[in-house]
């Protein structure tokens, strides 16, 4: 997506940063942190704080007037690879709006509300309500992108109590509830006759934080279906699309209703990760998505349970790899791994930003998105005495 500024998106971001890198506290690393002094230091809350920051300030700066964000940027290629995605821009907006309610700050109200009125402008009807679409079509609707959408607009409007959006708000709830397969989940569009794992939970999920938003009665009827429809599902066939929008899902349906079949449910779908949808660990992967799932569950969870431990364990271990997949103030190179080094004069305008993977010098807003996330999971997980 392009900018609609006069100025370079990259001078105006390094501009931006500017303003915090100063006296951030960071290491000054030419590569990933990986010394075990270093790896146990990535977990201590005043690193973890700053490290919040950083994604923070990076995404506020990643953003256009336009109230989208830059996408993405290949760092061997020295340039962005020219493509976007509308899930993944409402996914940024949601990242923003849970580090709005996890801090509350002006500097990141309005960024969202530039982010969800920009989402607002993709919106077009259907038959129930409104839908997002990139191409101003039917064809480019995304549901996902929807519940995302309602998401960030609900951060917002919790937390700083600005009606503005109610409307849409609306729009936006019917035109997911236009999508609901009886007895079952949601179409991925009005005019597909497909489910999507990423967006049933997704949509889910969204549904989920609106009645806790506003305790609807007819809306908690129908969630009753959707919560037996996900869990007979996913229950019988766990699927990694589905698993952390899931997990967050039923912790928040627990947390409204204390039916503890959701509580088994999102502890059910951590176990599955760890035994059968990711038993491996990969050191080379950005996996700050399964963070998402598996933090949730845990909080479920106490000591005395057996999950508790591996739980904890891969949650501990998969915090201190992603943490060295943030990019550094100073930064200039990247370890490729096998001895290669790549140097990029343009990592400078990314601290705070996280790379796809060791081997792919590449970021694009939704590793930052889910790591942000995942980082604030974790930080309040610490915070309830874990």
């Amino acid at each position: 997506m392009k900018s609609s500024r006069a100025s370079n998106p990259r001078s105006e971001r390094k501009r931006r940063l500017s303003t915090w890198i100063a006296g951030l506290l960071l290491s000054l690393t030419t590569g990933f942190p990986s010394t075990q002094a270093s790896q146990a230091e990535s977990l201590q809350p005043g690193r973890l704080e700053l490290a919040i920051e950083a994604a923070q300030q990076q995404l506020i700066g990643a953003q256009l007037e336009s109230g989208f964000f830059d996408y993405d940027f290949d760092f061997l290629r020295g340039k962005p690879t020219g493509k976007s995605n509308i899930v993944r821009q409402a996914g940024t907006a949601y990242a923003l709006g849970e580090a709005y309610a996890h801090q509350r700050t002006a500097e990141l109200r309005e960024p969202l509300q530039k982010a969800v009125a920009a989402l607002a402008g993709k919106s077009i009807p259907v038959e129930r309500g409104e839908l997002l679409s990139f191409n101003g079509k039917r064809s480019g609707i995304k549901g996902g992108a929807t519940a995302l959408a309602l998401l960030a607009e609900l951060y917002y409007y919790r937390n700083s109590g600005d009606g503005r959006f109610a409307q849409q708000r609306e729009a936006w709830l019917q035109g997911l509830l236009g999508l609901r397969r009886p007895g079952a989940g949601f179409l991925r569009a009005p005019d597909s006759s497909e489910e999507s794992h990423y967006y049933n939970g997704e949509v889910w999920l969204a549904l989920a934080f609106y009645n806790t938003t506003f305790d609807t009665a007819w809306l908690e009827r129908q969630l009753r279906d959707i919560d037996r429809a996900m869990m007979t599902a996913y229950g019988k066939e766990p699927h990694i699309g589905f698993f952390h929008w899931g997990a967050m899902a039923a912790e928040l349906r627990f947390r409204d209703t204390g039916r503890e079949e959701l509580k088994a449910f999102a502890q059910s779908q951590a176990q599955n990760y760890l035994t059968s949808l990711r038993p491996k660990r990969s050191l080379n992967a950005n996996t700050c998505y399964s963070l998402e799932g598996m933090i949730p569950a845990l909080t479920l969870t106490g000591p005395e349970d057996a999950l508790y431990q591996p739980l904890e364990s891969r949650i501990e271990w998969e915090m201190r790899k992603i943490m060295t997949f943030q990019i550094q103030p100073g930064q200039t190179q990247l370890d490729l791994g096998d001895g290669i080094l790549l140097t990029s004069p343009d990592l400078a305008a990314f601290a705070g930003a996280f790379i796809a993977n060791r081997k792919t010098p590449l970021t694009r807003i939704d590793y930052t998105q889910h790591c942000l996330s995942a980082m604030i999971k974790y930080q309040e997980w610490q915070n309830t005495g874990s």
